[in-house]
């Protein structure tokens, strides 16, 4: 395990591209970052989370742009007015994966989880290290970690944890399912929509 602070933008992003497992903090709660397109990071954070594709929870995907999440989803009108709105941010939008677009992990799967943090740190990793898998740094059943010292103690096998600490009493974000013919939200962060 390394540690390195926020500020070392060029070492989190060569991580990352490595197919490191990478914690780095969020505007809500910290994070296990991984690229899109690495396997062994995947495989990886699967045994972090202890997450099996049964589960019923899938990672989120972090897009490379606001304009590439018509890549992985399908958007409707109504998500498209909730992206314009509040995305990047602190919401994550549930809605239908786009049939075009195959991945060994979310083919499992027929709706997929977008969110873009809107932390600067995401701001500038993104155009560098292209789409992300996000997930909330904690292993299964606890409390999502909210600084570095924490995840330094309960998951000691992260590759890379970015220093620092997120607001005190901070949820995870909103989870807001537009599959469905209603808006339903899944989770309430502390974003209200």
């Amino acid at each position: 395990m390394i540690q390195t602070s926020p500020e070392h933008v060029s070492e989190i992003i060569k991580s990352i591209k490595k197919g490191y497992v990478v914690a780095l903090p969020t505007e809500t709660v910290y994070g296990l970052a991984i690229s899109l397109n690495s396997v062994q990071a995947l495989e990886k954070l699967i045994y972090l989370k202890r997450r099996d594709l049964n589960s019923g929870k899938v990672f989120t995907l972090v897009p490379e742009s606001k304009d590439a999440i018509s890549n992985y989803a399908v958007l409707n009108k109504t998500a498209r007015e909730y992206i314009a709105k509040y995305v990047p941010g602190e919401l994550t939008l549930i809605l239908h994966k786009n049939p075009d677009f195959s991945h060994a992990y979310f083919d499992h799967f027929t709706t997929i989880g977008i969110r873009i943090p809107a932390s600067p740190l995401f701001s500038q990793i993104l155009p560098e290290t292209g789409p992300l898998l996000l997930t909330s740094a904690n292993p299964r059943g606890g409390q999502p970690a909210i600084s570095s010292d924490e995840i330094a103690k309960t998951l000691p096998k992260v590759d890379l944890i970015v220093e620092g600490r997120t607001r005190e009493g901070k949820l995870p974000s909103t989870v807001l399912d537009l599959t469905g013919k209603k808006p339903v939200v899944v989770r309430q962060g502390d974003l209200e929509v």
